[in-house]
């Protein structure tokens, strides 16, 4: 089965922050230890993958996929019993467009604290979704 992401899961991902479900980003340090962060920025980016804006030069996030670029993303939201683990392949992305991109396709409230567009974006080129009615992996 290809993976493509369905409409729902577009919708409730790029939702997230205005519903309240901020999706949560795991990584592993090069010490082997768990990094875990909000992601308020979180956005679908095309059909199968994930982007995010990472503000600041220094961040943990980005020193763990640097060494390790495997991660995963989790969305939850309880009261509509939805649920969802992504699964991929993280990477800075330096191409003009695609951080223009992801820069505009995040939450209003994250472009404010980075006015200036110093942060880094990443792309999650996603290998599985799985969670509420979706099981799917890249072929």
């Amino acid at each position: 089965m290809s993976l493509v992401l369905p409409d729902e899961i577009h919708e409730r991902v790029n939702a997230a922050l205005d519903e309240g479900f901020p999706l949560s980003m795991m990584a592993v340090s090069a010490d082997s230890l768990p990094v875990v962060s909000f992601r308020g920025s979180t956005q679908t980016f095309g059909d199968d993958a994930l982007a995010i804006w990472v503000r600041g030069e220094t961040s943990s996030t980005l020193a763990a996929i640097a060494q390790n670029p495997n991660v995963a993303v989790i969305y939850t939201n309880m009261p509509a019993r939805k649920f969802y683990i992504f699964r991929g392949q993280a990477a800075v992305t330096t191409d003009p467009a695609d951080r223009d991109r992801i820069w505009e396709g995040q939450h209003d409230l994250e472009k404010q604290r980075d006015m200036e567009r110093t942060g880094t974006a990443v792309v999650i080129r996603l290998d599985s979704v799985q969670g509420s009615g979706v099981n799917l992996t890249r072929d």
